[in-house]
């Protein structure tokens, strides 16, 4: 679900294909997306946390973890979720 979300969006998975997780997916932050924001808005607004990346990519990626007790459901709470803040912390 994830990925197929990404790819609505054009976003790019870091993990070239052959190499992607079906448990945790890193996408390349477009340069247009204010991610900081976008992160705080989810968390503000929706209590949902996703991670801006770490180490040498902190910032440049963002990660999206559906590990554990997640469901189809929880999963598209997230998805609907992301695509309220994402319009606006677009740049």
């Amino acid at each position: 679900m994830i990925h197929e979300w990404g790819a609505k969006h054009g976003l790019q998975i870091l993990p070239p294909e052959g190499y992607r997780s079906l448990s945790l997916t890193c996408f390349v932050t477009p340069p247009e997306l204010d991610q900081a924001a976008w992160i705080k808005s989810l968390s503000q607004n929706h209590n949902l946390l996703i991670n801006g990346g770490y180490g040498k990519i902190k910032g440049k990626t963002f990660r999206i973890s559906n590990m554990g007790n997640e469901t189809p459901e929880t999963m598209q709470h997230l998805i609907d979720a992301l695509d309220i803040e994402l319009p606006k912390a677009l740049n």
